[in-house]
């Protein structure tokens, strides 16, 4: 591995939209490090991806030491992290009254805690011209139905990610949000059946296409986030919903 290559650091790389964006930045020769609390999970992302420049970090990314754990390993063997993609995430469809203290806490550490500890822990790998993706959702801004759990830690996030974007300017460090609505995986598949609709039925109110939309359309956009195309982007919310905030 050659140290001259970009190095991206991707949370919550097993679910569908983190595999697209780790096919993305292979392709574009990048050496891509994958974290995932699933053992299982991660093995299967690394034969997904034989013989390329991937490397699994297996630990709970709403634990600090595990972070930090991480970072002494990247520091020795990469020495860097030019794209660190906080993507680790739940969703669960409750009401209020159904949403437990715990529930909330979980969300909340997963969500969020995660994207913080992430930022804090790399920050001292980070140069200038990195570039920190957090993602957030729709809901950050709208508000959504039996969702309160998940709507509040998706507006943390995009508060935090202005607050990080402030901070790291004077380091030429970029932070930006991306905003999806449902995407083609397993989240929108556990809304379908929480809520008793196709996923078809559920695109149907997205102005284009009429469709939600598929992991690597979203991708696509993490990808140009990560990229120097971006360079004078920092605190943004970038939507990627077709339409549907806007409807």
């Amino acid at each position: 591995m050659s140290n001259e290559k970009k190095v991206a650091f991707i949370t919550g790389a097993a679910g569908g939209l983190g595999t697209a964006v780790v096919k993305k930045l292979l392709d574009k020769n990048f050496i891509v490090l994958v974290n995932d609390n699933n053992q299982e999970n991660v093995q299967a992302l690394l034969d997904q991806f034989k013989e390329q420049e991937i490397q699994a970090f297996c630990f709970d990314a709403t634990e600090e030491a595990a972070w930090e754990k991480a970072v002494t390993e990247i520091k020795e063997t990469f020495g860097k992290v030019d794209v660190l993609f906080n993507n680790a995430g739940i969703f669960k469809i409750e009401t209020i009254e159904e949403t437990s203290v715990e529930l909330w806490k979980k969300t909340m550490d997963v969500n969020a805690l995660s994207i913080f500890l992430g930022i804090k822990a790399m920050s001292p790998l980070l140069g200038e011209g990195s570039s920190i993706i957090n993602t957030s959702s729709i809901a950050s801004f709208l508000g959504s139905k039996n969702r309160i759990a998940y709507a509040a830690s998706k507006g943390a996030v995009s508060a935090l990610t202005k607050a990080a974007a402030i901070e790291f300017a004077p380091r030429g460090i970029r932070a930006n949000s991306v905003h999806p609505a449902y995407i083609k995986t397993q989240m929108a598949e556990h809304a379908a059946e929480a809520t008793e609709r196709t996923m078809e039925e559920m695109g149907s109110r997205i102005p284009l296409y009429q469709r939600i939309s598929t992991a690597d359309e979203v991708a696509d956009v993490v990808v140009f986030l990560a990229s120097d195309a971006s360079r004078f982007m920092t605190g943004s919310e970038v939507v990627v919903d077709g339409g549907q905030s806007v409807n």
